[in-house]
């Protein structure tokens, strides 16, 4: 059986950093720089086109696929989240 992938202490600021990955899923990096991805159980329409999420958890636990983020007033439930190497790499269009 595999751990529960979470990020602890979100509630005093353990976020680094954070990526859309489209509408289907986000990228979360804790403060320690290990990223994780999380997915949505529905597709969270605003996320591609904001600069700001608030992180929706239980106060004492650790962020888990059991939580949640906010944008622009859209809840967006996790269905899955898992440790990652982090976002992908954009690929740069190749020279002429």
């Amino acid at each position: 059986m595999r751990a529960e992938a979470g990020i602890p202490f979100t509630e005093f600021g353990n976020i680094y950093d954070w990526r859309a990955d489209g509408s289907a899923g986000i990228y979360i990096q804790s403060s320690d720089r290990k990223w994780f991805h999380a997915t949505f159980m529905t597709p969270c329409e605003n996320l591609p086109f904001t600069e700001h999420v608030d992180i929706h958890s239980t106060p004492g636990l650790a962020l888990t696929k059991f939580d949640s983020i906010e944008v622009r007033g859209e809840d967006c439930y996790f269905k899955t989240m898992e440790p990652a190497s982090g976002p992908p790499t954009p690929v740069k269009p190749a020279k002429p």
